[in-house]
C-alpha cells in the first residue's frame, strides 16, 4: 500500500505540485485568520451565575440566596467544582462543567435550580442570571476626554460602543464611568412629619407618577389609535406641581420633596493622565485576531474623531502590540533557526539532498498552520514553543529518506526507481521513530484542570508537526528527489572534503577504544549520566513560567473602607500628580506613554477583580522595550512576520522601573497618616502583571469552620512568609469591610405594633436609593429614584422617626429597636460551598523560588492540618 502511495506521488507531478501551491495559499489565509495571543486559554467550560440586591451585606446574601443555590447546584452530576465570591450587594458563582458534558443541558439544569430558589427571594430582587462563560481576552482601552459635560462624553461613548458591537469577534465592551439618566426625588422627612404622612405611603404614591406601558388600541372603522400615557412629566416644574394622594391626603410633590433631573451615581471613575474621562474597555473572543482587530478599530476611530471635534479619542493599553512583538520574537527565532538548519545541511550532506530536505521544512509548517486554524488553536507563545522544540526533529525523517534515495542512485538505479525504492525501504523505521517521539509528548494530554487545558496545545502542536513532516517525507520529498537527481551531471557518489574525513577518523578511534573495553565503558557512561543529572538538578531551579517584561505596571490599593468614591478619587489624584511630576523630572517620559486610573475597582494579577468605593487601580502604561542585543537589533526586524519598532524606545525593564517607582514615589504615600495617626492608604502595591494560569507566586487557601482560629492561622502564616528573604507583598483576602448593623424590634416596639417587615418597608427608602418608577424622555428610558438627602451627611440613625402602624404616635428608632453591630468582610470567598480565606505573596525569583518558599513553610502547614 505504501508503495502505491509513493508511486502515485512520484508519477503524478502535476497533482503533487498543485497540492503544494494549494497548501501555500491555504497557509497564507490560515495565518491571516488564526487568532494571535500570548498564551492559550486555560479556563474550563463554566456556568456563571450572577445576582444582586442593593443594600444587602455579603453575609445576608450568602444566607438569603447563595447557600441555597450552591447546595442545589452541587447535586447536578455534570458540575465539577463551584467557586463563589460574595460582596455587599452582589454575588458571583462559577461552576466548572465536567469535560464531555453538554453545556446547554447543564445550563438548563442550573436555570431550573434558580427557578426553584426564586420563590424564597425578595419580591424586588431580580432573578439571578445564569449563562455559559464566554472566554474573552483584553484587547484595548479607549479614552474619551474633553472640556464638555459628562453627559456629552457618555453619549459619544454609547455611540462608539454601538459601532464596536458590530465587530463579531469583540465581546464584553464596557464603559468605565457609565451612568443612567435619572429623576431623583429627595424626600424631606421633617415635612412628612409635619403633614402626618408615612414614608411607605409616600413611596407608593410616587411610584404611580409614571407608566411606560401601553394602555391598548382602538380599531374603529376609519379611526385606529394606539393609547398610552405621556410616560411621566418631562420637567422639574411639572413634577413638583403634580398632586399625589397619600393616605386620603392630597399634597404637591414639591411640598414634601425636591426633584432633579441628572445622571445616576457611577460605581467607577476613570482618569487619563490625571484628568477625568470616560473610557471603554474592549475585550475580544478567543477566535478573534488581536492584531487585525486592533488595527481595524484604530482605523475606525480616525473616522469617529472627525465627527466629534470637541473631544479627544485615544487608544491606550493596546495588548495587540505586546502580542505582536512577543510572537515576532519567537517567529524570528524559528526562521533564524531554519536558516541555521539549512546551513548545517549544506555543510554536512550533498547540496541536492540538503535542498530536498530544506524544502520539506516549510511544507511541514504550512500543514501545521492549516491544521491549527482548523481545530481552533491560536498562534501563541506555547504553540510556537512547540514549533521551536520540533524544529530540529522535522528534518530527521527527511534526511534519512533523502540519504537512502541517494544511496539507491549510487547503486545505479534511475532517479524514479531510487526515489520509490529508497522511500519505501525507510518507511517502517521512520514511522516507528516518529510515533515514538509523538508518544513521548502525548502523556501531557493526561493533565487535567486548568493546567491540562493550558499545556495540551504543546503535545498537539508537536504531534501535528511531526506527522506533517512524515507525510512530507513520503509524498513531496520523493518527487523532489526524483526531479533534482534527474538533472544532468548528477554525481553518483558522495563527494567528501578533508574536514569530514578527519572527523570520521577521530570518531572511529574513539569508538574503537569504547568497544575494546565494553564493560568499563558502559559503567563509566552510566555513572557520567547519573552524576551529570544529579548535578544539574542540584544547580537548576524549577520555575514553570519565566518572568516576562511587560508594557504595563499595576499600582493598586485601598483607603479606609468607609470612604466614598470621591474621597478615593482625591487620593488617587495625588498619586497621579506625583507620578507625572517624578517621571517628568527624572526622564521617565521616554519610558511611560500614559497613566490611567479606575477608581472603584481593583484588578488582581490573576485576572479577577474587586469592587468598592475605597478601591483604586492605576495603570502605568510603558513604551515597548528597545532592542538590547544583536539579535533584537538586526535580525529580529528581518525575520519577524509583522515587525513594528516605532514604539520600542524604553531602556529599562518594567520590573526595574516598578522598583524605582516603589522606592521613590510610593514609600511617601505608604507612610502618609491622618491626624489621628491612622495610615491613609491601608494597602498600596505596585507590581508587573505576568501571564500564566496562576496569578500569584504563592497562594494558600485556609478552610476552617471557626473564624477566630482561621484569622489566627492567617496571621501566623503571613508572619512566617514575611520572615523569608525574597518574599514580599504578603497579604490575604480576609479584608474587613463596613460594619453591619442588625436591628432587633424590642418588646416596647412590639407592643406598639412594630415588626421587622414594617420597619424594613419604612426605612428602605431612607437608606436605600431605590428605583420606584420608570419614565421616557426624548432620548429614551429614565429611572425615577427616591433618596433621603441627609442619610450620608448629618443623619443620626438613632434619631430617625417612625410613625406607629396605627398612625397615632411618632417614635424614635432607638426606642423600638435594639442595635447590634457586627463585623463584616469586603468579600466572602467560597469553594464548593465552604468559606475559604487565602494568603497570597510574591517572590523575588533572583533570591528564592516559590517551590523553595513552600518547602520552608511546609512544617507550619502540616501543623495547621494537624490542628484541624
Amino acid at each position: 500500500m505504501i508503495k502505491k502511495f509513493i508511486t502515485f506521488a512520484v508519477d503524478k507531478p502535476i497533482i503533487n505540485h498543485i497540492l503544494m501551491v494549494f497548501m501555500l495559499l491555504l497557509s497564507v489565509f490560515a495565518y491571516k485568520d488564526i487568532p494571535k495571543e500570548i498564551f492559550p486559554p486555560s479556563v474550563l467550560d463554566q456556568i456563571h451565575i450572577t445576582g444582586a440586591y442593593h443594600g444587602a451585606s455579603a453575609d445576608v446574601l450568602d444566607k438569603m440566596v447563595v447557600k441555597s443555590l450552591e447546595d442545589d447546584i452541587k447535586t447536578i452530576s455534570e458540575i465539577k467544582n463551584i467557586d463563589t465570591v460574595i460582596q455587599n450587594g452582589f454575588f458571583s458563582i462559577r461552576a466548572d462543567v465536567k469535560p464531555g458534558s453538554d453545556n446547554q443541558l447543564v445550563l438548563s439544569d442550573v436555570k431550573d435550580v434558580i427557578a426553584n430558589v426564586r420563590r424564597d427571594l425578595p419580591a424586588d430582587m431580580d432573578e439571578p442570571i445564569a449563562k455559559i462563560t464566554i472566554h474573552d481576552f483584553p484587547l484595548l482601552l479607549i479614552a474619551i476626554s474633553g472640556d464638555v459635560p459628562t453627559k456629552r462624553l457618555l453619549e459619544i461613548s454609547e455611540n462608539l460602543k454601538s459601532r464596536l458591537s458590530s465587530y463579531k469577534d469583540l465581546s464584553n465592551i464596557t464603559i468605565r464611568g457609565d451612568a443612567d439618566d435619572e429623576v431623583l426625588v429627595e424626600i424631606n422627612s421633617e415635612k412628612l412629619t409635619a403633614y402626618g404622612l408615612s414614608k411607605e405611603s409616600v413611596y407608593k404614591a410616587i411610584s404611580t407618577l409614571s407608566s411606560i406601558f401601553p394602555i391598548g388600541t382602538i380599531e374603529q372603522k376609519g379611526n385606529h389609535l394606539y393609547i398610552s400615557t405621556i410616560n411621566g412629566e418631562k420637567s422639574v416644574e411639572s413634577l413638583e406641581s403634580t398632586l399625589i394622594t397619600v393616605s386620603s391626603k392630597r399634597v404637591r410633590l414639591g411640598d414634601i420633596a425636591k426633584v432633579s433631573f441628572g445622571l445616576s451615581d457611577s460605581s467607577e471613575i476613570s482618569h487619563f493622565n490625571g484628568l477625568r474621562n470616560i473610557s471603554i474597555n474592549v475585550n475580544k473572543t478567543k477566535e478573534g485576531n488581536a492584531i487585525a482587530l486592533s488595527r481595524d478599530i484604530k482605523e475606525m476611530l480616525k473616522g469617529v474623531q472627525k465627527e466629534y471635534s470637541d473631544v479627544v479619542l485615544e487608544v491606550y493599553t493596546d495588548t495587540s502590540i505586546w502580542i505582536k512583538n512577543r510572537l515576532n520574537l519567537v517567529s524570528s527565532n524559528i526562521l533564524f533557526g531554519l536558516i541555521l538548519v539549512f546551513l548545517a545541511l549544506f555543510m554536512s550532506v550533498n547540496y541536492k539532498i540538503a535542498l530536498v530536505v530544506g524544502v520539506g521544512i516549510p511544507a511541514s509548517f504550512m500543514i501545521t498552520l492549516i491544521a491549527a486554524d482548523m481545530i481552533g488553536y491560536s498562534l501563541n507563545m506555547l504553540t510556537l514553543l512547540g514549533a521551536l522544540i520540533a524544529l530540529g526533529m522535522l528534518v530527521d525523517e527527511a534526511i534519512v529518506v533523502a540519504e537512502n534515495i541517494y544511496r539507491h542512485i549510487e547503486m545505479g538505479k534511475s532517479p524514479r526507481e531510487a526515489s520509490i525504492d529508497g522511500a519505501m525501504e525507510m518507511f517502517p523505521a521512520v514511522l516507528t521513530a516518529t510515533l515514538t517521539t509523538v508518544f513521548a509528548f502525548l502523556p501531557l494530554l493526561i493533565l487535567s484542570g486548568e493546567m491540562g487545558m493550558f499545556m495540551k496545545v504543546l503535545p498537539v502542536m508537536i504531534s501535528i508537526l511531526l506527522v506533517s513532516s512524515l507525510f512530507e517525507a513520503f509524498y513531496f520529498l520523493p518527487l523532489h528527489a526524483k526531479e533534482l537527481f534527474s538533472i544532468k551531471n548528477t554525481q553518483t557518489e558522495h563527494s567528501r572534503n578533508n574536514f569530514w574525513i578527519k572527523l570520521d577518523l577521530i570518531y572511529e578511534k574513539i569508538l574503537e577504544v569504547f568497544l575494546r573495553r565494553k564493560k568499563s565503558s558502559l559503567i563509566l557512561l552510566v555513572m557520567f549520566i547519573v552524576l551529570s543529572t544529579a548535578g544539574m538538578l542540584s544547580l537548576t531551579k524549577f520555575k514553570l513560567f519565566p518572568e516576562f517584561d511587560s508594557t504595563q505596571i499595576y499600582l493598586n490599593g485601598k483607603i479606609d473602607v468607609n470612604s466614598k468614591l470621591e474621597d478615593t478619587e482625591k487620593r488617587v489624584t495625588q498619586i497621579e500628580k506625583r507620578l507625572l511630576e517624578y517621571y517628568k523630572e527624572n526622564g521617565g517620559e521616554g519610558e511611560v506613554s500614559s497613566i490611567t486610573s479606575v477608581i472603584g475597582i481593583l484588578f488582581n494579577s490573576d485576572q479577577t477583580f474587586d469592587t468598592g468605593e475605597n478601591l483604586f487601580h492605576i495603570f502605568i502604561n510603558l513604551h515597548e522595550k528597545a532592542p538590547e542585543n544583536f539579535f533584537d537589533t538586526y535580525l529580529n526586524p528581518i525575520f519577524s512576520l509583522e515587525y513594528d519598532g516605532t514604539d520600542m524606545i524604553r531602556e529599562h525593564k518594567a520590573q526595574d522601573f516598578a522598583k524605582v517607582t516603589q522606592e521613590s514615589v510610593l514609600e511617601e504615600f505608604k507612610n502618609m497618616t491622618l491626624p489621628n495617626g491612622e495610615k491613609i492608604f491601608s494597602d498600596i502595591n505596585i507590581f508587573v502583571p505576568q501571564t500564566g494560569i496562576v496569578g500569584h507566586d504563592i497562594e494558600i487557601g485556609l478552610n476552617v469552620v471557626d473564624e477566630n482560629i482561621q484569622l489566627k492561622a492567617i496571621a501566623e502564616l503571613k508572619s512566617e512568609l514575611a520572615s523569608i528573604a525574597g518574599v514580599f507583598d504578603v497579604t490575604d483576602n480576609a479584608r474587613e469591610g463596613v460594619k453591619e448593623l442588625k436591628l432587633r424590634v424590642n418588646e416596647y416596639g412590639q407592643m406598639l405594633g412594630f415588626s421587622e417587615a414594617y420597619v424594613t418597608s419604612h426605612l428602605k427608602g431612607t437608606f436605600l436609593k431605590g428605583e420606584y418608577a420608570k419614565m421616557f424622555d426624548d432620548k429614551g428610558l429614565m429611572r425615577l429614584r427616591i433618596e433621603d438627602p441627609n442619610k450620608d451627611e448629618d443623619l443620626n440613625i438613632k434619631s430617625v422617626k417612625l410613625t406607629t402602624p396605627d398612625g397615632q404616635y411618632v417614635v424614635k428608632l432607638d426606642e423600638i429597636c435594639d442595635f447590634v453591630y457586627k463585623k463584616s468582610y469586603v468579600k466572602i470567598y467560597k469553594e464548593d460551598a465552604s468559606r475559604v480565606r487565602t494568603v497570597i505573596a510574591r517572590v523575588e525569583s533572583k533570591t528564592i523560588l516559590a517551590t523553595e518558599v513552600m518547602d520552608k513553610i511546609e512544617p507550619l502547614l502540616a501543623k495547621f492540618e494537624k490542628d484541624g
